[in-house]
């Protein structure tokens, strides 16, 4: 798939390279999806310096295997928090029109119109923005609501959700190709790789590993472990802890229940801002049963942290390693 990935980059660069203008009829394919081998790591210049010709027409196949044909980019509504940073970052921000409950960044991008969530879409919503282009991800769901968007004559594109840093630098490439700026998704990639290869390098390992869980809440009745296959894995692995989600066969998400949360005895507790307020705090949360069981529990190491800056594994993530790294070292007193 790599192999793929890069050679379609390959003939998009081409192509937009041999552009004249603003009114160029080239036409570039690209394909979505993640792989867990490396992202090119060529750039000439940053992504805001770049001039590049949007093509007046993109065929991309996204990762549901769905091909789409983007003529128009003037109204774009993005599903999903890190969607919407993205396609701001390459530039198309004063195209997008609504986003989902999950985008808290740029400030620009937070008043605008709301559609829901992107993992339980409304098509209506969707469509009442009269958008041309609808962005989403291997989470947007259901897929009727999908195909309701589509049959209206407006492009879906479907981008993977990576599980890991290389994912993610697959999927801000595969953004920019199905915009049609692929110069401009090579060079995010790599500033994104140079962020997180600068807060991997400042870090000083933690001895031992710390047992580290995480948790999804939006409240009492609903409580999420995570493991393996989340966004949340390789950034608990990458600040030096071990996921116990992912160390005890969960892959995806499991209910918590007291039995399994004491076995799991993390030593830190994750959990989204937004879930911690809906429980009242760290107090509500040692209410739920098992967790003030946990070493985490007992030493109230609560972490909590915005599900738009955590969850959606976007080109801020960096920052966001670093804030973890840094929150890891002063709760367990090795900074």
């Amino acid at each position: 798939m790599r192999v793929k990935l890069s050679l379609l980059l390959a003939l998009a660069v081409l192509a937009a390279a041999c552009s004249t203008g603003a009114d160029a009829t080239t036409t570039t394919t690209a394909v979505g999806g993640a792989s867990s081998s490396p992202a090119p790591t060529t750039t000439t210049a940053p992504a805001s310096s770049t001039t590049e010709a949007t093509p007046a027409a993109t065929t991309f196949i996204g990762a549901d295997l769905v091909e789409s044909t983007i003529s128009d980019t003037s109204r774009i509504v993005t599903l999903a928090g890190d969607l919407t940073e993205a396609v701001w970052i390459l530039g198309f921000g004063e195209s997008v029109v609504a986003t989902d409950v999950t985008t808290i960044y740029p400030p620009e991008a937070v008043g605008l119109p709301v559609v829901g969530v992107g993992r339980f879409l409304n098509a209506e919503a969707v469509l009442a923005q009269s958008p041309t282009l609808v962005i989403g991800d291997t989470q947007t769901s259901p897929l009727v609501a999908i195909e309701q968007i589509r049959s209206a004559g407006v492009p879906v594109v479907i981008l993977e959700v990576p599980t890991t840093f290389e994912g993610l630098y697959d999927k801000m490439q595969g953004l920019a190709m199905a915009l049609g700026v692929p110069l401009r998704g090579t060079e995010l990639a790599e500033e994104i790789r140079t962020a997180i290869d600068t807060a991997l390098s400042a870090a000083t390992p933690l001895s031992p590993k710390p047992k580290i869980a995480f948790v999804y809440s939006r409240g009492p009745d609903v409580m999420l472990l995570f493991g393996s296959e989340m966004t949340t894995q390789p950034m608990i692995e990458a600040a030096g802890g071990v996921d116990v989600g992912a160390a005890s066969g969960v892959t995806g998400t499991v209910s918590v229940t007291p039995e399994a949360i004491v076995a799991a005895a993390p030593e830190v507790i994750i959990i989204t801002s937004e879930g911690l307020d809906a429980l009242g705090g760290i107090d509500g949360l040692l209410e739920i049963p098992g967790f003030a069981e946990t070493p985490a529990g007992r030493d109230r190491h609560v972490l909590g942290y915005p599900e738009g800056d955590f969850l959606t594994f976007g080109p801020r993530i960096a920052e966001s390693l670093e804030l973890l790294i840094a929150d890891l070292r002063s709760i367990l007193g090795d900074s």
